[in-house]
Formats: structure tokens, sequence, C-alpha cells
């Protein structure tokens, strides 16, 4: 928790905040636990493939999602990390009328790497 806490507020505390990310909107801890609140997002892409007829995305969804994804890694990248677990359960569809962006999130596994 206390990586994704890091990785958000410098990821979407920049002079204009990027896009893809949840919106940290408060975290903190009490006597017994640590929390973070982050925007609400959509479900993720691994169970919306699962939820799909033939469990596969058609093609230009695929590609959409594909040059979303790594617009999200090369951001996180220039920021100085790396996500140490890119996989389709942590990254998910927006809600509302963000439902075309696709947001990455848990960067439990992130290192610095500048």
């Amino acid at each position: 928790l206390k990586l994704d806490v890091l990785v958000l507020t410098q990821i979407n505390h920049k002079k204009e905040p990027s896009k893809g990310f949840p919106r940290l909107i408060i975290a903190g801890r009490t006597s017994s636990y640590k929390y973070a609140v982050m925007q609400l997002v959509g479900p993720d892409l691994g169970r919306l493939r699962r939820a799909l007829p033939n469990k596969r995305l058609s093609l230009s969804s695929a590609l959409r999602t594909g040059i979303q994804t790594l617009d999200r890694l090369e951001t996180l990248h220039d920021s100085g990390w790396l996500c140490g677990d890119v996989k389709a359960n942590n990254y998910a569809v927006g809600r509302g009328s963000n439902a075309n962006t696709i947001y990455m999130f848990d960067f439990g596994f992130a290192r610095r790497y500048m």
C-alpha cells in the first residue's frame, strides 16, 4: 500500500495529472489499519476478457487496449518507476465518461530506477 500511495502521488502531482492513473483521494492510517482511497474504476481487463463469449477481445479492441497499456507503462517509466507486475488484472477500464480510458493500478512491486 505504501508503494501504491507513493507512485500515485508522484504521477498525479505534476503540472498536468497523468491520464490513465486513478486519482488518489486520501491515504492515511489508524491505530489498526493503513488505508488508501482512490478513484473508482471499472472491471479489470482480465475479468472483462473472461466475461466475453469466446474469451477474446476483437482485434481493434486488443490494439486500442495495447496502445493504452503501453502508454501507461511509458508514463510510469518517465516518472522513474519500473512496474514489476504487468498483467491484465492490474489494468481496468474507466467508468461513465471515462469508459474508453484504461487505468493502471497496483504498484506493490514497483521499483525506483532513477
